[in-house]
């Protein structure tokens, strides 16, 4: 059977008996052979996993869309008792003191699930940190973009395209020894209309 008439005959199929499976298969039949559509997992050149969740802006809630937040923006994954976090706070509040005036927006992603939302808000506050708070109590995002690790970051461009992947610099516990600061570099590109060079970097989480 060609495929012309096969679409046809699985689309009358769903339509006959209510079949999302056959509505699936019609739609499958459809579409040209090797162009599926892949799922989004957060891969550098990918776009972010769809996600419209409910974030803390300034003490306010508000509404984010992960693929139409219209910005470069820097989702960062963070813990309560992550022992990647604690340590860069101060470079994390450094990066937005440098880049949030000049249209970026950071996102931390609080993904432990042990950890309680006024234990996440607490440590929010004592980092000093402008951007948006996320409490993802499943690990929504985590999980969607396969991340294993607080202490990763995932920078989007203005359309929601992920053009880096990983940790923030290349030293833990002293901000004075970090040589590859991964972050700061790719943002400098990204803004710059750049391709970013270096797309990822170790994780320390």
């Amino acid at each position: 059977m060609q495929l012309k008439t096969l679409a046809g005959a699985l689309l009358l199929a769903a339509l006959a008996d209510g079949s999302a499976a056959a509505a699936a298969q019609a739609a499958a039949a459809q579409a040209p052979a090797g162009q599926e559509k892949k799922e989004a997992t957060g891969k550098v050149g990918e776009m972010l996993p769809p996600m419209t969740v409910k974030v803390m802006r300034d003490g306010k809630e508000a509404s984010l869309d992960t693929q139409k937040n219209g910005k470069v923006t820097a989702y960062v994954l963070v813990g309560v008792s992550c022992p990647a976090t604690k340590p860069y706070a101060e470079r994390l509040a450094a990066l937005e003191a440098a880049y949030m005036p000049k249209g970026v927006d950071f996102i931390y992603v609080y993904v432990n699930k042990p950890e309680t939302a006024a234990d996440k808000s607490k440590f929010h506050k004592e980092c000093k940190w402008a951007g948006a708070f996320w409490n993802d109590e499943t690990s929504a995002f985590a999980k969607a973009t396969k991340a294993g690790k607080t202490g990763e970051v995932l920078i989007t461009d203005k359309d929601g395209k992920v053009v880096y992947r990983g940790g923030i610099d290349d030293s833990l516990n002293d901000a004075t020894k970090a040589k590859d600061k991964y972050v700061a570099a790719a943002l400098e590109e990204v803004l710059a209309g750049k391709a970013v060079t270096k797309t990822t970097g170790k994780v320390f989480g």
